[in-house]
């Protein structure tokens, strides 16, 4: 079994960073497809099946074992929502290595193989991959099990429970011992030490085969001696008895601690990692109640007198918004439906396709829904008192991106401007050039406006570990920020991570800001520590 998982971190790897079709894990959409198109595929197999034996075709023991599993699979679970991790897994899983083994077991004797009905079946498992357009890879079972193991670590889920398959009080079937076998060795590629023996300590403890608990046995005291002699600054050098005996006993002491004939949970648990901001604001508010009841909400005004807008204030300097109640249901159809054509895997600022990032990312120009955009463009200018405008040159604005994220899809922490140079206004022509010309001189990503399309059963915060504030996933409303302080430098406290989704899918719309445009809208700071100004109506009393 370590051998066939031997090379999965590699081949994850190599899909994701060379570019190749590994997005299925990170879209809902290519998920859910698959489990409709597989579950009518089982459909045409068990009708396979029944014409085979009427024909009195050969069919091998292996395919009729995994149609056994497949059926005892459906009585399990028979849903098709692939909002859940574990079933969003093991459908990915499934398709890739059962399907798979099994139709190469058809193919493997050409005799089985040429039988008019067999021959039939493997014609039409051919021509729907086709007319489905994508089919999982390695990467794409590789990534889905890797968000499961990010919603363990994030969130600090029990790892029976992720067995059992539950999920946030959530049910889908049980995984099966090959699937764990299998997010057991994406922990171990992944260097995810305590996830990798707690998964091995769980195998242990589940099996009842005395040959198979012996061989797990085996296998976590192995997994942990390497762990601790690798991660030993003892055993990195060489050492001799004569020459510097307390070294020498202290690698004996190492040898002796790593040799064990049995683990025991708090052996595992020494590995386990305390959690950080990032982590702790995923789970649950951090600022102390003192703080937290300063927080307060408003009517804004805007620059439509009778409109004022809804404004829960997250944080207070620098200051972070939601905006509650500024887009219709109407035109969060229509901002996904345009988004959805465009979707495909999401890239860090620097083009690069990373496990910091895992969601589908579509960019829709304002000119592709002139309407819903001019409205939405002119409702946040109202609001913000910014200039949101797009225009085809030196646009203060840049075009809508759409993204969504499925089960265990998040966004590392980052910032939104780009870092590589904080002034952007003395970049020349040459640097320039390539950009397209809405794109030219317009300056830094001064704030960002992010509206929420869809509401999200457990997770999906955006949160700001720095300043410990905590945006909640609210359907209709809108989080800002400036990323910029007033003296236009980038403003570092606003550095922000999307946590990972538990259960549903997320739906978020960003519409970043510019500089160019804004000089007599936000006025530049007399100093370099100057903070935005609000008027005291809008701060707490005090």
């Amino acid at each position: 079994m370590e051998a066939k998982y031997g090379l999965l971190v590699l081949t994850f790897y190599v899909a994701i960073f060379t570019g190749a079709k590994c997005d299925i894990y990170t879209s809902i959409q290519k998920i859910t497809a698959l489990a409709e198109m597989e579950d009518k595929l089982f459909k045409e197999f068990e009708v396979f099946l029944q014409k085979s034996d009427t024909k009195g075709e050969i069919v091998p023991d292996t395919v009729i074992r995994f149609y056994n599993e497949r059926k005892t699979d459906g009585h399990l679970d028979k849903c098709l929502d692939m909002a859940h991790p574990v079933r969003a897994f093991y459908i990915q899983h499934r398709v890739y290595n059962e399907w798979g083994a099994m139709i190469e077991d058809l193919k493997a004797n050409k005799t089985i193989a040429l039988q008019p009905t067999v021959a039939g079946f493997l014609h039409k498992y051919k021509s729907v991959m086709t007319s489905l357009g994508f089919w999982p890879a390695l990467g794409d079972v590789a990534g889905a099990a890797d968000n499961i193991l990010r919603l363990w670590n994030v969130f600090d889920l029990n790892v029976k429970d992720i067995i059992d398959g539950e999920i946030a009080s959530t049910m889908s079937r049980p995984l099966k011992k090959n699937e764990i076998e299998f997010i057991t060795g994406t922990a171990k590629n992944l260097e995810m030490v305590y996830y990798h023996l707690s998964l091995l300590s769980e195998l242990y403890n589940r099996t009842q085969d005395e040959a198979e608990k012996e061989n797990y046995r085996k296998r976590l005291n192995k997994e942990y001696y390497l762990i601790k002699t690798r991660t030993s600054s003892t055993l990195l050098a060489p050492t001799l008895a004569y020459t510097d005996f307390q070294r020498f006993q202290a690698h004996n002491l190492v040898i002796k601690e790593a040799t064990r004939s049995s683990i025991s949970q708090d052996d595992i648990n020494s590995f386990f990692a305390p959690p950080n901001t990032f982590m702790k604001l995923c789970r649950g508010p951090a600022k102390s109640k003192i703080v937290e009841s300063k927080l307060r909400c408003y009517l804004r005004k805007t620059a439509i007198p009778i409109y004022m807008a809804k404004e829960e204030v997250v944080n207070y300097t620098p200051r972070i918004s939601l905006f509650h109640d500024v887009i219709s249901n109407d035109d969060i159809r229509q901002l996904k439906k345009a988004g959805t054509k465009k979707l495909t895997h999401s890239r860090t600022g620097g083009g690069y396709v990373t496990r910091l990032r895992v969601s589908q990312t579509g960019w829709v120009y304002d000119q592709a829904i002139p309407q819903v955009s001019r409205r939405l463009a002119r409702r946040i200018a109202n609001i913000v008192n910014l200039d949101t405008t797009f225009r085809s040159k030196a646009s203060p604005v840049e075009p809508w991106q759409v993204l969504s994220y499925t089960t265990g899809g998040y966004y590392g922490e980052h910032i939104d401007p780009d870092i590589g140079d904080e002034f952007l206004w003395n970049m020349t022509e040459a640097v320039q050039g390539p950009r397209a010309l809405w794109r030219k001189h317009t300056g830094q990503r001064i704030a960002t406006w992010m509206f929420y399309l869809s509401d999200v059963e457990a997770g999906g915060a955006t949160v700001f570990p720095k300043l410990e504030a905590r945006v909640p996933v609210v359907k209709g409303a809108a989080a800002f920020w400036y990323n910029l302080t007033p003296s236009g430098k980038i403003d570092r406290r606003t550095q922000h991570a999307g946590c990972p989704v538990i259960l549903g899918s997320k739906w978020v719309c960003n519409k970043w800001i510019h500089e160019v445009s804004q000089e007599f809208k936000r006025p530049c700071g007399k100093t370099v520590a100057s903070e935005d100004f609000y008027e005291d109506e809008y701060m707490p009393p005090y």
